[in-house]
């Protein structure tokens, strides 16, 4: 099953604020995303205490949060390691 991955308008902000070498490497973890979206406790990893299923993908040293919904999937925010740490 393939998903589709769509980049909110809050998560391409984020991209445009990190060096291009870094957005191309993120890019291309999301893009696995749509093959294998399920958590395996290593790279991804469900959120807990949310009302909604938010997950975190471990993209080097960014993090990558999204939600799924059937075979689409919504990147909702992509954050340096201790952004992250803080909002979630």
């Amino acid at each position: 099953m393939t998903f589709q991955v769509f980049l909110s308008e809050k998560a391409q902000q984020d991209l445009e604020a990190f060096p291009s070498k870094q957005v191309e490497q993120i890019l291309a973890d999301c893009r696995r995303l749509a093959g294998d979206p399920i958590p395996d406790g290593k790279r991804i990893k469900k959120l807990q205490g949310y009302k909604e299923n938010l997950y975190r993908l471990r993209a080097g040293d960014y993090r990558v949060v999204f939600r799924r919904a059937g075979t689409r999937i919504d990147i909702t925010r992509v954050l340096s390691k201790e952004d992250f740490q803080r909002a979630y």
